[in-house]
C-alpha cells in the first residue's frame, strides 16, 4: 500500500515537471526555482487530488457543553460523533436537532416534568449515563462483543415492555439486513451469535437480578427509606401487590421499583404482611426501623388504615413511620359526592356510551358519520371507575359531539335520543364536563415524580379555597359562571328559562357545597398541623429575624443552624436552583440537624401514583396471549431507575451462551 503510493506521487512529480518544461519552451524561460516550488506544492495536493469528481463539503454541527442544560451529551459511540444523546431517555438526535431549540423542544415534549430541573440535576444524570462504545474497544473479542449487544438487545426489550420474541423474529433480521446492505455478509454473519427468544429472557433475568442487587445494597447500607404499596389485579385474575421505595442517594431523592408479589386471592391481611416480611426482612435483609413513611391508597381489603396489613407494618416500625392516605385515591374519593339529579344525568351518559361502544357495528358508523361531517373527534371514550380522569374525559367527549350522536340516535330509534332534546339535561352535562375537567387537573397536579408533601397540600388548599369562592359567585344577587367555560357558553348561545337556570344554579351550588365538605373530610386540617409547624422546611430564609424563628418551637441548637442558614446567601442560590429535598440534603454538614429533620419530613410518599404506572406497564407485560407470564424480572427491567453497570455483567460470563 505504501509503494503504491510513492509510485503516484512519483508519477505526479514527472507530469508536473513535463508541464513546467512545455510551458517554459513557449515563453522562452526557465526558472529552476519556480519549478521546485510548484513541484513541491504538487506534492502537497496530490495525495488529496481527485480526478474524477469534487467532494461535497458536508458541514456539521458541533456540541457544545451549554446544551447540557436541555438534557444533551455528546454521544461517543462509533460513526454518531456530534450528535446529541438524552441523558433521560438515551435517545441519540440527529446532528441537525443540534439547536438549542430543538433540543429545548424535546426536553418540553418528552420530560415536560423535568423543565425547570437546575443544571446540576443534568449533570448527575450525565455520570449515570453508560454506553456501550466503552466496553466495544479495538481489543474486544467478537464474542464479547455479542455478549454485550445480546445484553443491550435484551435491556432494550425490557425498557420497550415488548414480547421477547421481537428480538428473534423482528430485531435480528433487520439488523441482518441492514448490516448486509451497509457493509458486507461477513459482517452479518457475525450478529447471528447474538439473541434469540431464550437468550432475551435469560438476559432478562440476569439484567434484573443485578438492578436489585444494586438497589439492596443501598439500602441495606443503613439509609432512611419510604415505601408505597398497592394491590391490583392482573389480566389473569392474579392479586398483584407492587411496593415502590424512595430514598436519599447522593444528591436527591431515589424512587425506584423494590418489589413485586403474587398474591393468592383467598390470603388475609396477616398473611399478606408475611409475603411482604418474607421479601423485605427475609430476603433482602432490611431494617424496618429504617423504613420512615408508607403510603397506600386506603382501600380497606388489604392496604388501607385499618387493615392487618398496615397495622403490622407500623408496628415493626416501632411507630417510627407515618402512614399517608394517597392524595389522588382521597381526591377521587371526594369527586364522588354528587347529587341526585346531577347524578342522573352522568349515567344517562354512561348509557349513552354504552350503547354505541357496546356495539361494534353502531361504533363504526358513528365514526364514519363523524369523519364525513369533519368533526374533531370520530370516537366515544369508555367510562370506568377503576382509571383516573374518566369520567372528566367522557363527559367532554359526549360534550363534544352531543349533536352528532343526537341523530345518530335518532336513525337509531333509539330512545336515548330525548335526553338530547331536553335543553336541561344539556345544560347539566355541560356544567358536569366543566367541573370534572377542573378535578380531572388537580389529579393531574398530584401526578407525576419527586413531588413533596408541600406542593401538594398547596394545591389541595388551594382548590378548597377556590370551592369557597365560586360558592361565594353564585350566591351574590349577579352570579358569575365564568369559571365554567363550557356551561357559560352553552348559556349565551342558547335560550335557556330563567326559572330553570336558577334550578340548575341552586343544584351547582349544592354540588361545590357538597365538594367543600367532602374535601374537608378526606383532607382534615389537622392532618397538615405538622406542615404548619415545620414551615420553615418550605422556606428557610422566610425565618431571617430572631423573633420569628424563636416562634417556630425549634431547639435551641436548631434555631441557631436556622439563623446560620437563613444568612447565607450563597445557599439561598442553591435553595433557588435545587429541588427542596436536594438542598436540604446538600446542606447535610453544615446543618445536620434541620437536615435531618427536613429529610424525614420529606421522605414518605404522598401518593401511590408510581404502583398506578406499575400496573399500567403489567398490562403492556401480561397480555391474553401472555396470561402466563411471570414478569417480576421484565417488571424491574422496565421500571427500575437504576442503570445497569455492563461492565459487572460482562465479567459475570465470559462468553455468550
Amino acid at each position: 500500500m505504501d509503494h503504491f503510493f510513492i509510485k503516484r506521487k512519483r508519477n505526479s512529480e514527472v507530469k508536473y515537471t513535463e508541464a513546467c518544461s512545455s510551458s517554459s519552451v513557449e515563453s522562452g524561460i526557465v526558472n529552476s526555482d519556480n519549478i521546485e516550488k510548484n513541484t513541491d506544492s504538487s506534492l502537497q495536493t496530490s495525495s488529496s487530488f481527485e480526478p474524477h469528481f469534487k467532494k461535497k463539503k458536508v458541514s456539521a454541527r458541533r456540541y457544545n457543553e451549554d446544551y447540557l442544560k436541555y438534557g444533551f451529551i455528546k454521544c461517543e459511540k462509533p460513526f454518531e460523533n456530534d450528535r446529541p444523546q438524552c441523558v433521560i431517555c438515551n435517545n441519540i438526535l440527529a446532528n441537525e436537532s443540534l439547536k438549542p431549540s430543538k433540543l429545548k423542544r424535546h426536553l418540553e415534549t418528552q420530560h415536560a416534568e423535568l423543565i425547570d430541573k437546575p443544571l446540576e440535576y443534568f449533570q448527575r444524570k450525565k455520570k449515570d449515563v453508560k454506553l456501550s462504545t466503552q466496553f466495544l474497544s479495538s481489543s474486544t473479542t467478537v464474542s464479547e462483543k455479542a455478549l454485550l449487544s445480546s445484553y443491550l438487545v435484551a435491556y432494550r426489550v425490557a425498557k420497550e415492555k415488548i414480547a421477547n420474541t421481537a428480538a428473534e423474529k423482528i430485531i435480528l433480521p433487520a439488523c441482518l439486513d441492514m448490516v448486509r446492505t451497509i457493509f458486507d455478509d461477513k459482517s452479518a454473519d457475525k450478529l447471528k451469535t447474538i439473541p434469540n427468544d431464550n437468550t432475551v429472557s435469560l438476559r432478562i433475568c440476569t439484567i434484573a437480578e443485578h438492578l436489585e442487587t444494586m438497589l439492596i445494597t443501598r439500602l441495606q447500607s443503613g439509609i432512611d427509606f419510604a415505601i408505597q404499596l398497592d394491590e391490583s389485579t392482573d389480566i389473569g385474575s392474579c392479586t398483584t401487590l407492587l411496593v415502590y421505595v424512595r430514598y436519599a442517594w447522593q444528591d436527591d431523592f431515589m424512587e425506584d421499583f423494590l418489589c413485586f408479589l403474587n398474591l393468592t386471592s383467598h390470603l388475609s391481611g396477616l398473611d399478606i404482611f408475611t409475603e411482604i416480611e418474607r421479601h423485605i426482612v427475609g430476603q433482602y435483609k432490611l431494617n424496618w426501623k429504617n423504613c420512615k413513611g408508607i403510603t397506600s391508597d386506603g382501600t380497606a381489603t388489604i392496604t388501607g388504615k385499618h387493615s392487618r396489613v398496615i397495622k403490622k407494618l407500623l408496628e415493626v416500625t416501632n411507630n417510627g413511620a407515618v402512614w399517608n392516605h394517597c392524595f389522588i385515591h382521597r381526591e377521587g374519593l371526594a369527586s364522588r359526592e354528587i347529587p341526585q339529579s346531577l347524578m342522573e344525568v352522568l349515567k344517562n351518559a354512561v348509557k349513552v356510551v354504552n350503547f354505541i361502544k357496546g356495539s361494534s357495528l353502531n361504533s363504526r358508523l358513528l365514526e364514519t358519520f363523524c369523519s364525513e361531517i369533519g368533526t374533531n373527534h370520530t370516537h366515544l371514550l369508555y367510562h370506568t371507575k377503576v382509571r383516573w380522569l374518566s369520567q372528566g374525559k367522557i363527559l367532554s367527549r359526549v360534550y363534544e359531539l352531543r349533536n352528532e350522536i343526537h341523530f345518530f340516535l335518532i336513525e337509531k330509534k333509539s330512545h336515548l335520543a330525548n335526553i338530547f332534546e331536553d335543553d336541561t339535561w344539556v345544560t347539566k352535562l355541560a356544567y358536569l364536563t366543566d367541573i370534572f375537567s377542573i378535578l380531572n387537573e388537580l389529579s393531574l397536579k398530584l401526578q407525576g415524580k419527586n413531588s413533596d408533601v408541600f406542593q401538594h397540600v398547596e394545591r389541595i388548599q388551594g382548590f378548597r379555597k377556590t370551592l369557597l369562592l365560586w360558592q361565594v359567585r353564585l350566591k351574590s344577587n349577579r352570579p358569575s359562571y365564568y369559571m365554567f367555560p363550557r356551561f357559560l357558553q352553552h348559556i349565551e348561545e342558547n335560550i335557556i328559562n330563567e326559572n330553570i337556570l336558577k334550578e340548575i344554579k341552586l343544584e351547582i351550588l349544592l354540588h361545590l357545597t357538597s365538594l367543600s365538605q367532602t374535601f374537608n373530610h378526606f383532607f382534615p386540617e389537622e392532618k397538615f398541623e405538622t406542615l404548619r409547624e415545620n414551615s420553615w422546611v418550605k422556606d428557610p430564609f422566610a425565618f431571617r429575624n430572631p423573633e420569628s424563628i424563636i416562634e417556630l418551637n425549634l431547639v435551641p441548637e436548631e434555631e441557631n443552624e436556622l439563623l446560620q442558614l437563613s444568612s447565607s446567601y450563597t445557599l439561598k442560590n442553591d435553595y433557588e436552583t435545587l429541588s427542596l429535598s436536594a438542598f436540604w440534603i446538600k446542606v447535610k454538614e453544615d446543618f445536620p440537624l434541620l437536615s435531618r429533620k427536613s429529610v424525614l419530613l420529606l421522605l414518605p410518599f404522598t401518593t401511590t401514583s408510581l404502583c398506578e404506572l406499575g400496573f399500567s406497564i403489567l398490562t403492556q407485560f401480561k397480555t391474553k396471549e401472555r396470561n402466563g407470564l411471570n414478569g417480576a424480572a421484565a417488571m424491574r427491567v422496565a421500571l427500575s431507575s437504576c442503570v445497569p453497570d455492563w461492565n459487572e455483567l460482562m465479567n459475570r460470563q465470559a462468553h455468550p451462551s
